[in-house]
């Protein structure tokens, strides 16, 4: 009879320390993740002036090309694209938004992960210049603590579709620019020195090769960073970096095991197109 009231207060001893352990861990895990929704948005810290007496030249110098990435975020590719179009208006508007202070709302998007997103219509991104093969990258998901970001790759710029590795227990799958209209912060990148042909050929055959596979975090870690033949498992990172470094292009700035969402956007590689919510200078620091 002891024994038995022995061993019962044993186990429920045990059983006590498991749930407190337990308790302790989502705690802790609760905490880390309210750490990380502190830094989701930056609003530059100078004032904003008028563009028009720059965008009424005929030719603009690097530094009134720099004067203008600071008040609109657009970068020098972007300017161009859109002055030759006539799309002043739209400069003027992204400046707007780029000056813009947003309300964003964090949302659970699977078990360990969460997204910012803005509350309201009207803050919604305006992109100046989006071309296949661009990249998107946002700091607005974390898991738990961790702001590991998300990246997606632009397939069919016309048609406002990305390539993506979303979330934990998903496939990738085509999804739309319109969602990354509504992030708090999105930067734009494009491969240097390369035709628009052959950035277009990347995003094809991305989209061929790369939809519809599951969702992993162990890429090169656990498994091959890269895979000549099928790939089983991706993460949206990942997703992006395989597509680029199957066509002899490598875009993880630190060669890591791991390739994440802030290692794209140090690719030497890249340039930026246009930055939303992100300090222009030192973009993803």
């Amino acid at each position: 009879m002891k024994d038995s009231q022995t061993k019962r207060k044993k186990v429920q001893k045990i059983l006590i320390w498991v749930f407190s352990g337990i308790f302790c861990i989502f705690l802790c895990l609760y905490i880390w993740k309210i750490h990380a929704d502190k830094h989701i948005y930056e609003v530059p810290d100078y004032q904003k002036k008028d563009l028009s007496e720059v965008l009424n030249k005929n030719k603009l110098s690097k530094e009134e090309y720099q004067f203008l990435f600071m008040q609109t975020g657009l970068s020098e590719i972007a300017v161009d694209k859109l002055l030759a179009e006539g799309e002043q208006e739209i400069i003027y508007r992204i400046q707007d938004r780029f000056f813009a202070k947003p309300v964003p709302v964090c949302q659970q998007n699977s078990i360990i992960s969460w997204e910012e997103w803005n509350q309201n219509e009207e803050d919604r991104i305006i992109f100046g210049d989006l071309q296949d093969g661009d990249i998107l990258i946002t700091p607005c998901s974390h898991t738990f603590g961790w702001r590991n970001g998300h990246a997606a790759i632009v397939v069919d710029a016309k048609e406002g579709k990305t390539l993506e590795s979303v979330v934990l227990g998903s496939k990738s799958s085509v999804q739309t620019v319109k969602k990354w209209e509504m992030y708090p912060c999105v930067m734009v990148f494009r491969l240097k020195g390369v035709s628009e042909e052959e950035r277009k050929e990347i995003a094809q055959k991305a989209e061929e090769n790369l939809y519809g596979i599951d969702y992993g975090f162990d890429m090169g870690f656990l498994t091959p960073k890269y895979e000549a033949d099928i790939l089983e498992r991706t993460h949206c990172a990942h997703l992006v970096w395989h597509a680029y470094r199957a066509m002899g292009y490598d875009l993880d700035s630190d060669g890591g095991t791991i390739v994440t969402p802030k290692d794209l956007a140090g690719s030497l590689l890249l340039e930026p197109v246009q930055v939303v919510g992100v300090n222009p200078v030192e973009l993803w620091e």
